[in-house]
């Protein structure tokens, strides 16, 4: 079990990030649902998988490449695959991590690279793999200075690969005692330098490191001064400040808060309010003001009025999920007094945070009763222990890595709490309704198999919301249609091979798409872009050239890709697959559109 404690926030000396911004009127955002709303199926992992049910405080990535989705359940790490709503668990686990206090695991969702271990006294044992599991690379100890509630995340290099980096993404590794503080790895993940506290208003304990496309890096927490906030560095970890969101307030117990990032470098984070509702905020500024704060709390009915377990991920701009532990019961859901009921909630918002729909992501409870959040002094309401985590899919569907404690008897009706003491690795699977990447918006999931294909202990399958998604074709998001025959999508233009065709640039972080068709036999896509001419400094606009078959591209969700920092770039794919290729002209940053030439010659 878990090393842990509250500990009451210090104030360090140092001041914290700036504030000021849109402040918040006299009640939150109202939070309305849309009209599609997703669809869970929850997959619990084979009871032969060693620690499947010893899965407290799990953490879930995504191999954005593979598509692989990676678990760690106590000192055990999992891979696991879907198709056709039919889930394949594989063990992975890394040599060396039999010894694990504190569990953690990230994926580097860009290049693949998962880290995965856990807290071994003062330090972690970690590993590396660039292959889904298949090999792995020892880590040196990872320290922070401190002792507890590690956690690790890697993205780009804020400004640039730094002089002597021999990696070309910056590691973060994070721990807390009284205060947070985090070290940084320039060797992808093999070193660690010393570590920086976090200074500012911003104490313990923090959730999961998140790295922005700029750069930027999150250490979200909920004890910044009686407010929900988080760490913050824009120089590659040498120094690192805090923020606080206005009108969020801190609450007297309970766990981590989550933040999520889209490719517009705008971030979300939520939490649990001092009332214990799930909020939501996000920031356009880099964590200096905060705006569209939210209770999701009304976005069910009835209201779910106490939450933990936040957990974010995004995809697309504007489109961001939040899940959480929920319940309907009132009271103090974390003092043993507290009979009510948890289940996994999920959130998603497709318009920046202006509306929000929530749906129950599972049918029959994840906890029964109280949860104790005093650490290793607990005696029952412990089995959870600190967190769970979200993650998005390689073609945008939201997943939930959670340890599920209300299996077998306890998961019927007549389920006690008493009963309600496992800890059983689950993922809860977005198998239909609309999802993060736009890419996909009017295309169904791959074909169901039956929910049951996979049994839980529980032995059930994920309650639909109470509105029907919107009805969807039945093209899967992922097939390769035909290069011969009726044109699939005749409101994106087609290249020809080997002509060019000229466009204009859509707004920042918008995309212009074009589509190109491959036969059978091909040896080469080759794709180019010419934008326009970029200053001595910088580009306006910046533009960004994306492919991928069978649907569009986004920055998350691509085959290939050439994104420098000028507007002349190219792409080559050896041995392209027989279909449709969709080409993306993104536009990174700029205030102005321009013109730019795309071509697509085929051989």
């Amino acid at each position: 079990m878990a090393y842990r404690r509250r500990l009451v926030p210090s104030v360090l000396a140092a001041a914290s990030l700036a504030a000021a911004g849109l402040a918040l009127v006299s009640a939150p955002l109202t939070a309305s649902a849309a009209t599609t709303a997703p669809v869970f199926t929850n997959f619990a992992a084979p009871s032969s998988l060693p620690n499947a049910n010893n899965a407290g405080e799990p953490s879930l990535g995504v191999n954005g490449n593979t598509g692989a989705m990676m678990y760690q359940a106590y000192a055990s790490t999992y891979k696991l695959t879907v198709a056709n709503n039919t889930p394949t668990w594989s063990n992975v686990t890394p040599p060396g991590v039999s010894f694990n206090m504190d569990p953690i695991l990230a994926t580097d969702r860009t290049t693949g690279r998962t880290f995965a271990g856990g807290l071994a006294g003062e330090c972690s044992v970690l590993s590396s793999s660039d292959n889904d599991g298949g090999s792995w690379q020892q880590m040196g100890n990872a320290c922070a200075g401190v002792v507890d509630h590690e956690s690790i995340g890697s993205g780009p290099w804020k400004g640039g690969t730094p002089l002597g980096a021999t990696y070309n993404r910056a590691v973060y590794y994070c721990a807390q005692t009284s205060s947070d503080a985090c070290s940084t790895s320039t060797n992808g993940g093999l070193t660690f330098g010393p570590p920086s506290v976090v200074t500012g208003a911003c104490g313990s304990l923090h959730g999961h490191v998140k790295v922005a496309p700029n750069g930027t890096a999150y250490l979200p927490n909920a004890h910044c001064g009686g407010k929900a906030g988080g760490g913050i560095t824009t120089d590659n970890g040498t120094t690192w400040q805090s923020y606080t969101i206005p009108g969020s307030t801190e609450p007297a117990t309970g766990f981590d808060p989550s933040v999520a990032i889209t490719p517009d470098n705008t971030v979300y984070e939520a939490w649990q309010q001092g009332n214990n509702h799930p909020y939501v905020a996000r920031s356009t500024t880099g964590g200096s003001s905060w705006d569209r704060v939210t209770d999701l709390s009304g976005t069910m009915n009835p209201p779910v009025v106490n939450s933990t377990f936040q957990a974010a991920t995004s995809g697309d701009n504007g489109r961001v999920a939040v899940a959480y532990l929920g319940s309907t019961t009132p009271g103090d859901p974390f003092a043993n007094t507290w009979h009510g009921v948890w289940d996994l909630y999920v959130s998603t918002s497709y318009d920046g945070g202006l509306t929000w729909t929530t749906v129950k992501a599972t049918s029959d409870p994840v906890q029964r009763g109280w949860m104790c959040a005093d650490g290793t002094t607990c005696n029952s309401g412990r089995n959870l222990l600190d967190f769970m985590d979200a993650n998005t899919t390689k073609d945008g569907r939201v997943v939930v890595g959670y340890a599920d404690g209300c299996i077998n008897a306890c998961a019927a009706s007549t389920g006690t709490e008493a009963q309600s003491v496992d800890s059983y690795a689950t993922v809860a699977y977005q198998s239909d309704g609309k999802n993060l990447f736009a890419a996909n918006d009017g295309t169904a999931p791959s074909p169901s198999a039956s929910p049951s294909a996979s049994a839980s202990p529980s032995a059930s399958p994920s309650a639909s919301p109470s509105a029907s998604p919107s009805a969807s074709p039945t093209t899967s998001p992922t097939a390769s249609p035909s290069p011969t025959g009726t044109d699939p999508d005749p409101s994106t233009p087609t290249l020809t091979s080997g002509v060019a065709t000229t466009g204009t640039s859509a707004a920042k972080g918008g995309y212009v798409y074009y589509k190109v068709s491959v036969p059978a036999g091909a040896t080469k896509l080759a794709l180019t872009l010419t934008g326009p001419a970029c200053g001595l400094v910088s580009c306006n606009p910046d533009l960004d050239l994306l492919t991928k078959l069978g649907a569009k591209p986004t920055t998350a969700s691509k085959d290939a890709s050439s994104e420098t920092g000028s507007n002349n770039e190219s792409v080559t794919v050896t041995n392209p697959g027989a279909g449709w290729w969709y080409v993306g002209v993104y536009t990174y940053s700029g205030t102005t559109t321009g013109s730019f030439s795309v071509k697509a010659t085929v051989s």
